[in-house]
């Protein structure tokens, strides 16, 4: 105990220690609650803007990944249906030439035939005509023949 009273007396510590640490007291609990107040909610403040944002970040870059997986599927089906009009519009142009082409076709046939019956009659009727004369130019033939 003397030992204690020493390092007091060294320290300069005597009997308003009592006081000052009974004003201490008196003075931290009149501050604390407007001081503290206001830290705390600083505090508070610091961590939901950072540790609390976390969460608000993992919500964010899931519905990033939603829009995304959202849009992908957009354009596969955009596409596909692009295909599927070309393919149509391709199909029909393909259809109308043949139609085109299968018209053209048949008058073309049509005007040949016309063309070769036309042909094919002149043919018999200079065949008839040319063997009618057959027999005056043989007769004529053989005549020069015996001369």
């Amino acid at each position: 105990m003397d030992t204690i009273v020493i390092i007091l007396k060294a320290l300069k510590i005597d009997q308003t220690v009592l006081i000052q640490f009974g004003m201490l007291l008196i003075f931290f609990n009149t501050i604390a609650p407007l001081l503290f107040k206001k830290i705390q909610a600083v505090l508070e403040l610091r961590e939901s803007k950072t540790v609390k944002l976390e969460s608000h970040a993992h919500n964010v870059y899931k519905k990033a990944e939603d829009l995304a997986e959202q849009y992908k599927a957009k354009v596969e089906k955009t596409h596909q249906d692009s295909q599927e009009i070309s393919q149509k519009k391709k199909s029909d142009i393909l259809n109308k030439e043949k139609e085109v082409l299968k018209s053209e076709e048949d008058k073309l046939s049509s005007e040949y035939e016309l063309r070769k019956s036309k042909i094919l009659k002149e043919m018999s009727e200079k065949r008839t005509l040319i063997m009618s004369e057959a027999d005056k130019l043989a007769g004529n033939l053989v005549e020069k023949l015996t001369k």
